[in-house]
Parts: C-alpha cells; structure tokens; sequence
C-alpha cells in the first residue's frame, strides 16, 4: 500500500478516539465531551457527528468492543473499550503519524492565493479579518493554558505550540500585508 492510500485510512481521528479510551474505557457522548474539553477539534479535524460515526467503524473493524451500560434511570448507552487489536492499532498509529511529513494545513491559505483576482480594497479587508481571526484564536489559547493547571504536560505543549504557531502567523500576516500593499498588480473592477 502507497503512503498516500494508506495515509487516507491511518486517520489521526482514529488516534484520537484509541487514545481516549487506551486511559479509560467510554461511551461516545463522553468521548465527544473529552473532545470539546481538550480543545482536539482545534489541533485534529474532528467533529461531533465524526466521534459517533468513528467509533462505530472501529467497533466493526475490531479496535473497540461496546458494552451496554444502563446507570440507574438513565438510559443505556454503549461504553467502549479498547481491544488487544486495537491497542496493536494504536500504536501502529502513533508510529505512523510520528513518521509522516508534517503538512501545515491553513483553510485562509485558498482566500490568499486568490487575492490577486479582486480588488485591493476587498483584498486589504480580507487580510484584516484573516488577521483577526489568528489573534483571536491566539488571545483564547492564552486565556485557557492558565486556567488548565490539570492539563498533562503532553497537552499543555500542545497548546503552547499553538500559541506559537499563531506569533509567526501574526508577524507572516504583517509582512505580506505590508508587501501586498506595495504590490502593483493590476486591480479587478467589480
């Protein structure tokens, strides 16, 4: 299998999810609350829908096993657990995505590219609100770190990293922007 096919079924979500319930087994609303509470979506594309749907893929491919819990009047719901396959999964995972090219990824990248082909008011006004968007994800991440103290250092870098990620976008985005205003291409009439 080439890297790239094989690239499309080692998903990092798959690692996520092995890895939260490799520390205690859960059931999927948990998982999704563990999401949320650790701030993954911001470092992994992941989503709600996408916990339940995973979750029920790695049941079927035999990384997980589910178990109907039924705690007092609540409603059953399935805890999962991780299987001695899937543990052997999760760690071909880790290896994996520790091995892999770093790809650095920027939805805003496809609004950059295609700044040329507007006028450079609208541009000028995109890269603004591109700007706003990295100093208000940088401004959150900075208000979080300290009140986490029960963050494990794993996550903790995690987010440090993302604060420093988002400096050298701030200062990227003041370059280019001042670049760009200089920048003599001919402007688009609207």
């Amino acid at each position: 299998m080439t890297r790239n096919k094989e690239n499309k079924t080692m998903s990092a979500v798959d690692l996520v999810l092995l890895g939260l319930v490799q520390e205690t087994p859960r059931s999927a609303y948990e998982m999704q609350k563990q999401v949320e509470f650790r701030n993954l979506s911001r470092w992994v594309k992941i989503s709600s829908p996408s916990v339940y749907k995973k979750l029920i893929q790695l049941e079927e491919k035999g990384y997980l096993t589910g178990e109907a819990v039924r705690e007092g009047k609540m409603p059953e719901k399935i805890v999962y657990s991780i299987t001695p396959c899937g543990r052997e999964y999760f760690l071909k995972l880790m290896k994996f995505h520790a091995a892999d090219t770093v790809q650095v990824l920027f939805d805003f990248n496809a609004v950059i590219a295609n700044l040329n082909k507007i006028p450079k008011e609208d541009a000028m006004e995109l890269i603004d609100n591109i700007r706003t968007g990295m100093t208000e994800s940088k401004k959150y991440m900075e208000g979080v770190l300290p009140h986490r103290s029960e963050i494990p250092l794993v996550g903790r870098t995690i987010m440090i990293q993302q604060i420093e990620v988002l400096r050298s976008l701030l200062d990227w985005i003041d370059s280019f922007q001042a670049e760009f205003q200089e920048d003599r291409y001919p402007a688009k009439k609207e």
